[in-house]
């Protein structure tokens, strides 16, 4: 336990200099369009200006990296932490969730929290390995997901209840314990995270009509902007040339957005990938993974959804996307019959 307080003191530290170091980034930021206004004013003194321009623009580059830096060492404490505090319960204990671990044991895991634990037979659990990628490309996320009987985890089950999928960080000493038991670990295997790019087959581009329509409104406004500050060119000039800098910079974003407000689904030689309007949201799958694609109705839209062993994705379906699919890959186009396929993500 004294493990663990000396990583969440260094993990507190980390985290409170970085957001200390992104809000002085912010204070930099808003010190410099100050300054370039009293510039563009035509303040006297100019050489200050200059020299506070500058300063409050080195500020804010490196308050913002240092922040950024801060934050990421808290997050790698925070990990450092949760492993020490697992450690402390068992080595052979995991968390599966804020406050629930699981402990492995002879011919049972034990899952348990403060107020409840349950232990649950080998027999009725099965394990997967998942690698989470939110790009086209071998290295992600792993992770190990656990199924398990829905009445061991919800105190009100209905009869033919799917069972629960419980998910724990992907860690060398949780593969060892998993060995050590004898338990099967099915999906990908976790090898060595081969830096060669994947092979890009074809693209379908899925335009964001709501967003696009709120763009272009705002590239309205940035034109109309720029037109004022031109207008004001002939009356005051120092403030004319500011206004026009304002409008381009919101043209210009507003341009940006127009081409961001679209998902991508690319189908890839290794797989199929779905680029979201956020990377978070974005994801990869690879054809081992993937059982059958089947078309599908969601929301009165037609949708693609990819069956794997631990659950279902649910993907969009462009006008011509499957019918490319069963020619470039028969094998995976078809009806899947699964124990446990999940609902759709």
């Amino acid at each position: 336990m004294e493990e663990s307080k000396r990583y969440h003191i260094r993990k507190q530290a980390w985290s409170i200099c970085g957001w200390a170091a992104i809000v002085l980034a912010v204070l930099c930021m808003l010190g410099l369009v100050v300054a370039l206004i009293m510039l563009g004013l035509g303040n006297e003194h100019i050489a200050l200006l200059g020299i506070l321009c500058g300063a409050f623009a080195g500020g804010a580059l490196l308050c913002g990296l240092s922040g950024f830096f801060s934050v990421r060492r808290g997050e790698f404490w925070f990990s450092r932490e949760l492993d020490a505090l697992e450690r402390a319960d068992s080595e052979d204990s995991f968390f599966v969730g804020e406050d629930t671990m699981v402990t492995f044991g002879e011919g049972a895991a034990l899952l348990h929290n403060n107020e409840r634990s349950v232990s649950v037979p080998y027999a009725e659990m099965r394990f997967f390995s998942v690698c989470n990628r939110r790009k086209p490309r071998e290295k992600g996320e792993w992770s190990v997901l656990m199924e398990v009987p829905a009445s061991y985890v919800m105190k009100k089950t209905k009869k033919g209840e799917p069972p629960v999928l419980v998910r724990t960080e992907g860690k060398p000493r949780l593969y060892a314990v998993l060995q050590k038991y004898g338990l099967t670990l099915l999906g990908e295997q976790r090898g060595e995270e081969a830096g060669a790019r994947f092979t890009k087959l074809r693209t379908f581009s899925l335009p964001d009509r709501a967003k696009r329509k709120k763009s272009l409104w705002l590239m309205l406004l940035g034109v109309a902007v720029a037109g004022a500050g031109v207008g004001l060119l002939f009356y005051i000039q120092a403030l004319g040339a500011p206004v026009i800098v304002v409008g381009g910079y919101i043209v210009l974003r507003a341009l940006a957005s127009y081409l961001r407000a679209k998902r991508v689904f690319a189908v890839y030689r290794e797989g199929l990938y779905l680029a979201e309007l956020t990377l978070r949201d974005s994801f990869f799958l690879k054809w081992e993974e993937i059982v059958s694609l089947v078309p599908a109705e969601a929301e009165k839209q037609g949708i693609l959804r990819a069956h794997c062993l631990y659950g279902a994705y649910d993907l969009p379906r462009p006008e011509g996307a499957y019918e490319y699919l069963k020619e470039q890959f028969p094998g995976k186009c078809g009806e899947g019959h699964m124990r446990g396929e999940g609902e759709g993500r």
